[in-house]
């Protein structure tokens, strides 16, 4: 389960790489460089890959967030346990020592 997730995420990661370079922050890159004018125009184009990034961004995001309750059961079965944490798990509180709060026994505070 845990490597199909990060093989989703690897994927949309690299899909979002592309369509990012395929951006021209001026003007469309796709409609000067790959004639995709002539197909979509220029302004359906760079919709069209303002929506992929977003989604390919949300996506990621989510997958990303997410993966601790798809992935909790399995990673909560296999958590290295210790037998030190055990014992303190099945040991009752140690109460803390009582203070001895007699005044006969306290120092002197110096007066004469």
């Amino acid at each position: 389960m845990v490597f199909a997730l990060v093989a989703v995420i690897a994927i949309l990661a690299v899909f979002l790489i592309l369509v990012v370079l395929a951006q021209d922050s001026k003007s469309g890159a796709l409609s000067s460089n790959f004639g995709a004018s002539q197909v979509m125009g220029v302004k359906r184009t760079t919709d069209l890959l303002e929506k992929l990034t977003w989604g390919f961004m949300i996506g990621i995001m989510v997958l990303a967030m997410s993966s601790k309750f798809i992935v909790g059961s399995d990673a909560e079965a296999e958590a290295p346990t210790s037998v030190n944490v055990e014992k303190a798990k099945s040991k009752p509180a140690a109460q803390a020592p009582s203070q001895n709060l007699n005044p006969t026994s306290a120092p002197d505070s110096g007066k004469k």
